[in-house]
């Protein structure tokens, strides 16, 4: 559930714990949008390698773009890069038959994504075995929270719920889209798969803010999800 809803045809970003008020604004939409449209419509005009780099460039293009209007990506920014490229690199091998797998390029492709998926939900649960669940340290770095609020055990405890449905989102989109490609035409596949990804993890994000406010709500030191949402990106 990690930004966004926010997959850019699917790319790991670190699992924000608030958007900012212009993160809805119309060039985010864009954002979103415009990946996924320039890959289904090359992939069907063109070849899988022009859908790839197409989407694979906005993709960063808007990466640097959140970095330029003070949205929180910071260190991220060549995290993203580098996996968005290296992914696109291995497809267009597979698909020139340099390097084989024994799968298409589109399994290969998108594999890479649910994989890193996988991976980034393991990651997150092993931070709430070990006590020191994601969204408990990573909220503090990117909005001003007070000493005090990030003392309370009710903060760490919602923010472990809240880490846990990053992982839920993870495991789940990962279940959802493999059970997808096994079952649908490659167009009915992708389009769907990004219309309902979207949707529902809009919801979880939105729940989960609902849920942290209304948790958080009854402490002092607690600002509210507006001061909160209006400060994204100030702390970094």
């Amino acid at each position: 559930m990690v930004d966004e809803p926010h997959d850019q045809v699917d790319h790991p970003h670190p699992p924000p714990p608030a958007p900012s008020a212009r993160g809805f604004g119309s060039s985010s939409n864009l954002d979103q949008i415009m990946p996924v449209v320039l890959f289904i419509a090359l992939y069907n005009l063109v070849n899988i390698k022009a859908a790839v780099v197409a989407a694979t460039a906005w993709s960063i293009k808007a990466a640097v773009t959140r970095r330029r209007n003070g949205l929180g990506i910071g260190w991220w920014l060549p995290v993203v890069t580098g996996y968005l490229v290296a992914r696109s690199v291995v497809t267009i091998l597979v698909d020139e038959g340099i390097v084989d797998f024994g799968v298409s390029p589109e399994a290969v492709y998108f594999g890479i994504g649910i994989a890193t998926k996988i991976l980034i939900g393991t990651a997150v649960l092993l931070t709430i075995i070990a006590g020191r669940p994601l969204l408990a340290w990573l909220v503090p770095k990117v909005v001003d929270l007070s000493d005090e609020l990030l003392a309370e055990s009710r903060y760490v405890r919602t923010m472990t719920v809240a880490t846990a449905m990053i992982v839920f989102w993870e495991y789940g989109s990962s279940a959802w889209d493999i059970w997808l490609y096994n079952n649908a035409g490659f167009n009915f596949f992708f389009l769907t798969r990004s219309a309902v990804n979207f949707v529902v993890s809009f919801v979880l994000i939105t729940g989960t803010l609902m849920y942290i406010d209304r948790t958080l709500d009854p402490l002092d030191p607690y600002p509210g999800l507006t001061e909160i949402l209006e400060s994204t990106g100030r702390n970094r």
